[in-house]
């Protein structure tokens, strides 16, 4: 129950990332954000995969519509810079939560 509260959140913020950086709307600032765009594409995958075949669909799509309901107001919410921050944050929150999902997904 836990790995599966933890894949959904990991999932849910790596998927934010992805979403919220193609809403940047200058070059430089996509530049800029390759980095954590590249972390979030590479880990949340590999989570969304195994959430798909070990926790079934509820965990594994219910993660992505959370982050496209999170993503979508964004836009009109936040600055340009305050989005970047918020894309680095949820990174490395993401990345927190992901090992933590990983050690409880070895433990149960």
């Amino acid at each position: 129950m836990l790995a599966e509260l933890l894949y959904f959140v990991s999932i849910a913020l790596f998927g934010f990332v992805i979403l919220g950086a193609a809403q940047l709307p200058n070059d430089m600032w996509l530049v800029a954000g390759i980095f954590p765009v590249f972390i979030a594409m590479i880990v949340g995958f590999m989570m969304w995969v195994y959430a798909w075949s070990e926790f079934g669909l509820a965990v594994s799509i219910g993660s992505l519509v959370v982050a496209i309901v999170a993503a979508v107001p964004v836009r009109r919410l936040l600055s340009t810079r305050n989005l970047f921050i918020a894309i680095c944050a949820t990174v490395v929150l993401g990345l927190i939560c992901a090992r933590f999902a990983f050690l409880a997904a070895d433990l149960g």
